[in-house]
């Protein structure tokens, strides 16, 4: 009996909405809904934006869990790249965030940058950042597990 964690097959796509750009090539339904754009993907780092408006919370601030999905999602397409190269797929397993200033409109940044590459875990640390006014609104860190891809490519 096989015990281990599986996941879809890694897509192509490197660019356009996040429903576009999962590693199973599936649509991501909560970086859909949250209007997350990719733009750009390697395995050593990756890049994506999001609106505020439409992810904010009742005192009008960006949410802070809107905030960490998209941190998240941004390390995980990075992670998907590089678990890709090692016939893999990449979930995530753990997220430390610390939010340091609100944004109430525009777009925030997340960029996520390579700390660790390994054969079973790849680790990233990221920040986002008001396109706006250029100051950061959160940091953190993601860690992904490599794990195994469905033969069949099914999630």
């Amino acid at each position: 009996m096989n015990t281990k964690p599986t996941v879809g097959n890694i897509g192509e796509t490197t660019t356009g909405k996040a429903g576009e750009t999962r590693e199973t090539g599936k649509p991501g339904e909560a970086g859909t809904k949250l209007g997350i754009e990719i733009r750009a993907i390697t395995a050593e780092s990756a890049e994506a934006t999001m609106p505020v408006v439409g992810n904010r919370q009742p005192y009008g601030l960006l949410h802070g869990g809107a905030t960490a999905l998209l941190a998240e999602h941004t390390a995980s397409v990075a992670a998907g790249a590089w678990a890709a190269t090692h016939g893999m797929a990449a979930v995530g397993a753990n997220l430390t965030i610390t939010h340091v200033r609100p944004a109430q409109s525009g777009t925030v940044r997340c960029t996520a940058q390579a700390q660790h590459l390994g054969r079973r875990t790849a680790v990233y640390a990221f920040q986002v950042v008001s396109e706006t006014s250029g100051k950061l609104i959160s940091f953190g860190s993601v860690s992904c597990q490599l794990v195994a891809k469905n033969p069949d490519g099914a999630s």
